[in-house]
């Protein structure tokens, strides 16, 4: 006849152990439930760990997460799993739920785990204070690799022109903005520049929609090809209108850029969408660069480049101007 479980008890059950509970209906029994047992049944993953953090009980969960299946978990250290980054903020976390600051829990909380094969995986973690018998901690962890994947992709997707791939509108005005700060602050050069295809209306109103949409894809690739490897951000400013931001770069570096924007764009071929081999295309730029509090904003940046964009297009297209 098995003996029941006392409080005291508390039995590092395997980490697979799918064994059924006792079938026991007794009050006694039931408050006396072999914890190691039951936190298998848990949807999330679990630990059980004393105050100076050696696990003693672990559901198979737990196990996976830690990528400790074929190796024991049970008497090892918890905090060996956690990032260097993340070992204080643990203890903090301990030492407000021992102290009874923020009751008996706390989290969730954001961390990162070293798991036991060396892959790092982004965790939020609840602690729960457990005073009674015996001092321990419960430890509930739930991975948020798969969800900070899919923000990540959202993010992505939030900030992309779907028709070039290139950084769309907003994610333009908000890099812009982070770069003057950083640029500024370091005094250091900060460039724009503004392209624009040079008679785009004519070429949608002669060849399509849909061609367009084909030009405009290889502008962008032509764009790309020609950034430079310290460049920062390429974008669709809007219609057949591209914007560059290029920290670091002075004028005369902005306008080797330009240059080699100019020059692929010159190069681009139709003849795959079924165009004349005589067709070709050009863009007009310009160029403003934020050097020693020439702009007060980066608005006022951003309009410079308007202007001198201006300034090209009035030139006779197909050349580049920088702002004064």
């Amino acid at each position: 006849m098995n003996k029941p479980l006392t409080q005291r008890q508390l039995l590092p059950t395997a980490l697979n152990d799918d064994s059924a509970w006792p079938d026991n209906t007794d009050t006694a029994m039931s408050a006396d439930l072999d914890v190691g047992g039951f936190i298998q049944y848990l949807a999330e993953a679990v630990l059980v760990v004393s105050t100076d953090g050696v696990i003693e009980c672990a559901n198979a969960k737990a196990a996976l997460l830690l990528n400790c299946v074929a190796k024991p978990v049970i008497g090892r250290q918890w905090t060996d799993f956690l990032v260097s980054r993340c070992q204080e903020q643990y203890d903090g976390l301990v030492k407000l739920v021992s102290k009874r600051i923020l009751s008996l829990q706390a989290g969730p909380t954001e961390m990162a785990l070293r798991c036991a094969d060396g892959e790092i995986k982004d965790i939020e973690l609840s602690v729960s204070f457990l005073p009674e018998p015996e001092p321990r901690l419960v430890l509930v962890m739930r991975d948020l690799t798969h969800y900070k994947a899919e923000c990540n992709q959202l993010r992505e997707l939030a900030a992309t022109d779907a028709l070039t791939g290139l950084a769309n509108r907003r994610a333009f005005d908000d890099q812009l903005q982070r770069h003057w700060q950083q640029c500024t602050e370091a005094k250091r050069p900060l460039s724009v520049v503004i392209i624009d295809i040079d008679f785009f209306k004519q070429f949608n109103d002669r060849y399509g929609h849909i061609q367009g949409d084909a030009c405009l894809r290889k502008v962008a690739g032509a764009i790309l090809q020609a950034m430079p490897v310290d460049a920062k951000l390429a974008a669709r400013y809007g219609g057949e209108e591209f914007a560059l931001i290029l920290p670091n770069h002075n004028e005369i570096r902005a306008l080797q850029v330009a240059r080699e924007v100019q020059h692929a764009v010159r190069q681009l071929q139709f003849t795959d969408a079924g165009l004349p081999t005589t067709l070709s295309v050009s863009v007009s730029q310009g160029i403003a660069t934020e050097i020693n509090g020439q702009y007060r904003t980066s608005m006022a940046l951003l309009c410079a480049a308007d202007t001198a964009l201006y300034r090209a297009k009035s030139d006779g297209r197909d050349c580049i101007n920088a702002s004064c």
